[in-house]
C-alpha cells in the first residue's frame, strides 16, 4: 500500500505541476465542455428562411401563408412575383424553399376541384430541406384535413367519425437515435463524451510514457518494491478520480445546465462514466505497451480515440454497417458507453437492457491491461522505450 501511495502521491504533484498534465487534463476539459455547449445550444433549427408567391391574393391563400409562417420551423423572409427569381434564391442559399400558391386556388377549392401547391426546397442542404418539407406537409395536412372535416359535419357525420374517415390508420413515430429530434441533446452527448476519452487516453499515455522516455522505469521499480500493480494502481488512481469530478461535471452541464432529459437511471449513467474512463485507461496502457517510442504510443492512442466516432454510431447506425465493420465497431469503449447513454437518458430504458453494454466495458477494462500486463512488465524492467523519442 505505502508504495502505491508514494506513487500517486508523486502523481498528484505532476498534476498540479506540470503545465502539459494542467492544460490538458485540467484546462482543456472545460473549455471543451464550453465550446460544445455554445456551438449546439439552440438544438433544433428554426426560422429558417423561405419565400412564397401568392397568385391567388385570396382570403385562404393568405391563411395558407400565415399557418406556414406560424410554424416554428419557418420564416417568410421576402414574396416574391415570379418563379425565375425564387429559384435563384434557392441556389444562391439565401431561402431554403419556395412556396407558389397558383391563381384561381380559392375559386377551385370552394368547387370541389383538386388543387396544388407547389413547394420547391434544396435537398442539398440535408436538414434544413429535411425541416422545410416536414413543416410543409404538417400545415398543408392540417388545412386538407379541416376541409374534409368540414365537409364530413355538412353532410351530418359526427365529428369523431369526420376524423375516422379522413385518417382511418393513425401513425404513431418513434424514433430511435434521436428521440427529441434535437441535435442539441444528441450530438452534444456525444461530443462531449467523445472528447473526455481522447483526454483520458491521451493523459494515460502521457503519465506513463514520459517517464519511460526519461529511463525512469526502473526507479518506479524500486519505489513499487518490483512489483507492476502499485505502479499501475499509483500511476492510475488519481486520474481515474480527477476525470470521474470531470465526468461529473459533463453530467451536471447536460442535464442540469442545459436541462437535457434524463428518463432512465442515474446510478447506470455513473456506473457507465466510470468504466468508461477505466477503459480508456486500460487501452491508453496497451498502447504503451505495444510502442517502441512515447511518440509511436501518442499516435496509436490518438488515432484509436479519434476513429472511435465513427464506429459509434452517431452519425451512421452500427446495425447499417458491412458485419466485419459492426464487430470491429465493439472494440472501442465508447461505442458501448454512447449506447448505455442513449438507453439511460434520452431513450428511458430499462437498466436490463442496458447490462449488455455495461459487461462489454468491464470487459474492456480487464482485457486490454490482461493482454498488456507482461509487455509492461519488461518495459519497466527495462527502464526505457526501445527508442527514446
Amino acid at each position: 500500500m505505502k508504495p502505491m501511495l508514494r506513487i500517486a502521491k508523486r502523481e498528484v504533484a505532476l498534476l498540479l505541476n506540470s503545465k502539459t498534465i494542467l492544460v490538458f487534463a485540467v484546462i482543456l476539459p472545460f473549455v471543451s465542455f464550453l465550446f460544445f455547449s455554445s456551438l449546439l445550444k439552440i438544438g433544433v433549427a428554426r426560422d429558417l428562411p423561405f419565400a412564397v408567391i401568392d397568385l391567388d391574393n385570396s382570403a385562404t391563400s393568405r391563411n395558407i401563408i400565415s399557418q406556414l409562417d406560424a410554424t416554428p420551423e419557418l420564416q417568410i423572409n421576402q414574396s416574391l412575383i415570379n418563379q425565375q427569381e425564387g429559384e435563384s434564391l434557392i441556389r444562391q442559399g439565401e431561402i431554403y424553399g419556395l412556396v407558389t400558391i397558383p391563381k384561381g386556388f380559392e375559386a377551385d377549392l370552394k368547387n370541389g376541384k383538386q388543387v396544388t401547391i407547389l413547394n420547391q426546397y434544396n435537398n442539398n442542404v440535408l436538414l434544413p430541406g429535411g425541416l422545410e418539407f416536414k413543416a410543409f406537409s404538417k400545415v398543408i395536412g392540417t388545412i386538407s384535413g379541416q376541409i374534409f372535416v368540414e365537409k364530413q359535419l355538412a353532410k351530418g357525420v359526427s365529428f369523431q367519425q369526420a376524423i375516422i374517415n379522413y385518417q382511418p390508420v393513425n401513425l404513431e413515430n418513434h424514433v430511435l437515435s434521436n428521440p427529441y429530434t434535437n441535435y442539441s441533446y444528441y450530438l452534444n452527448s456525444g461530443f462531449l463524451a467523445y472528447f473526455l476519452q481522447i483526454i483520458i487516453i491521451l493523459t494515460t499515455i502521457y503519465c506513463f510514457g514520459n517517464d519511460l522516455k526519461y529511463s525512469k522505469g526502473k526507479q518506479l521499480l524500486r519505489i513499487s518494491k518490483e512489483k507492476l500493480s502499485p505502479i499501475l494502481l499509483g500511476k492510475i488512481l488519481p486520474y481515474t478520480l480527477w476525470f470521474f469530478f470531470v465526468g461529473l461535471i459533463m453530467y451536471y452541464s447536460m442535464f442540469v445546465w442545459q436541462d437535457f432529459p434524463l428518463n432512465g437511471s442515474k446510478p447506470a449513467l455513473l456506473i457507465g462514466l466510470i468504466l468508461l474512463i477505466i477503459s480508456n485507461q486500460s487501452f491508453g496502457l496497451l498502447f504503451v505497451s505495444l510502442s517502441n517510442s512515447f511518440r509511436e504510443a501518442l499516435t496509436i492512442g490518438s488515432g484509436f480515440a479519434a476513429i472511435s466516432l465513427s464506429f459509434s454510431g452517431i452519425t451512421f447506425p452500427i446495425f447499417s454497417m458491412p458485419v466485419i465493420i459492426q464487430w470491429i465497431s465493439q472494440i472501442f469503449p465508447f461505442t458501448h458507453f454512447f449506447k448505455l447513454f442513449m438507453e439511460q437518458s434520452q431513450q428511458g430504458f430499462p437498466v436490463y437492457y442496458s447490462l449488455r453494454a455495461i459487461l462489454a466495458l468491464i470487459l474492456l477494462c480487464v482485457l486490454p491491461i490482461l493482454f498488456s500486463w507482461h509487455k509492461l512488465t519488461k518495459l519497466f524492467l527495462k527502464g526505457e522505450f526501445n527508442h527514446r523519442i
